[in-house]
């Protein structure tokens, strides 16, 4: 099989210097993703050192939460990792929380590779969830959304499971109709999620660590089965293969196409549309 997870001392920056960070949780019946500062109580060991995580001053009371920090780089497919802690929330002072790892996992689309097959594993089946593109509610028409989705690659999007369980991952997207389209596998906790509870939340602004305002969205997403629309694809070539400055990065790992290729072969695919029905303004503490 190809994997693209790695160790977490393989992306250690991402938890010494984190250029962006988030946090994901469940609070008052609501999944909900904030932009958080994050350091480390023992820098000398970035893998599993508590994390110190600071929210903003008008953020939701955490303490004994279930929380998801999430650190992540990278627009261009091959540079994109991600680095994520789940743990307990404790509160340490005013708006600042430490949380303990109780699970870390950690990827890097730069470095797939074939890895033998765990005994017994197999491929997770897909869950059932939409085959077509069906109408739902009216998007959001916001100048501060256009203006974020224009000039934002990568978001975090912030899903909840059917028991309540807050998860987080950073994904392409491209805006189209007013909608939101990122493709994903149809077996992905997101897929899993967005069928259970439609509600989703995500983060947009701060990569590469501008601390320019984020924009926090909420909606109602689906998962639908397959490729997306004709024009939908046309807009992610170009948005992230095209252009020059990802085009480069593409020539330079050629290497690892075929393995792209079969990494995607390894799950059918799925797409998830949100449908924007509010946003606000936030910036990181």
């Amino acid at each position: 099989m190809i994997a693209r997870d790695v160790e977490a001392s393989a992306v250690a920056d991402l938890a010494l210097s984190p250029p962006r960070a988030a946090l994901a949780t469940f609070d008052d019946d609501e999944i909900l993703v904030l932009p958080v500062s994050v350091t480390l109580e023992e820098p000398a060991d970035p893998a599993t050192s508590p994390r110190i995580v600071r929210v903003p001053e008008d953020g939701p009371e955490l303490t004994d939460r279930d929380v998801v920090v999430i650190a992540d780089d990278g627009p261009q497919w091959f540079r994109l990792r991600s680095l994520t802690v789940r743990g307990t929330a404790k509160a340490l002072g005013q708006c600042t929380y430490r949380v303990m790892p109780k699970r870390i996992v950690a990827w890097d689309y730069g470095s797939l590779r074939e890895v033998p097959t765990p005994p017994g594993s197999s491929t997770p089946r897909p869950a059932s969830f939409s085959v077509s593109d069906e109408k739902d509610a009216q998007p959001l028409r916001s100048p501060s959304l256009e203006a974020a989705i224009r000039s934002s690659r990568v978001m975090i999007l912030a899903s909840r499971s059917r028991q309540g369980t807050s998860f987080a991952v950073p994904l392409w997207f491209v805006a189209y109709r007013g909608r939101i389209y990122s493709t994903t596998s149809a077996s992905s906790w997101t897929v899993r999620n967005v069928v259970a509870s439609p509600q989703v939340a995500l983060l947009l602004g701060g990569e590469g660590g501008d601390n320019a305002s984020r924009l926090l969205v909420r909606g109602y997403a689906r998962a639908v089965r397959g490729a997306p629309s004709p024009a939908v694809l046309a807009r992610i070539a170009w948005f992230y293969y095209l252009q020059p400055r990802f085009a480069a990065v593409e020539l330079s790992h050629m290497r690892l196409w075929l393995p792209r290729l079969r990494y995607y072969g390894q799950s059918r695919a799925a797409y998830i549309v949100i449908t924007p029905q509010t946003a606000t303004e936030c910036r990181a503490p």
